[in-house]
């Protein structure tokens, strides 16, 4: 179960990151500058493998890519984080627009942290198994 919702809980993550991530990059955000359609696609692409790739792997029983889309979504939260700022510190937007863009992008770091909570119960479940496992072969050792 917890394996499930890591994967769907990982594409959600995914998806806050990507639409985060075009509405800073467009007029919306006001920076003052433009940013070619191509950066935000190289941008996205990026993106999708640094998360599909550990969840795949994940999926397929290696545990370690949950290690690993544990430090990809880690630093797309400072990513995110670091927008944030950006958005209070730079942007030309209203103040209405700045603090809807700074909620959500502290609801998407919220969020993040919430993947981590769940993939530490996967770990403990792990773990918890594994030394039952190992319990009761010491016990029929006897």
């Amino acid at each position: 179960m917890l394996k499930k919702q890591l994967i769907s809980l990982g594409i959600v993550s995914w998806a806050l990151f990507s639409v985060i991530n075009l509405v800073m990059s467009s007029k919306l955000a006001a920076f003052g500058h433009t940013i070619q359609a191509g950066s935000i696609v190289k941008s996205l692409v990026i993106s999708v493998i640094l998360y599909a790739v550990p969840m795949v792997i994940g999926a397929l029983g290696q545990n370690w890519g949950y290690y690993v889309l544990g430090l990809v979504i880690m630093v797309y939260s400072l990513g995110l984080v670091n927008g944030i700022l950006a958005v209070w510190g730079q942007s030309h937007a209203s103040l209405g627009i700045r603090a809807i863009l700074v909620l959500v992008g502290c609801g998407a770091v919220a969020f993040n942290f919430y993947w981590l909570t769940v993939a530490f119960k996967y770990r403990k479940q792990l773990q918890n198994k594994r030394d039952d496992e190992l319990l009761k072969k010491l016990n029929q050792n006897k």
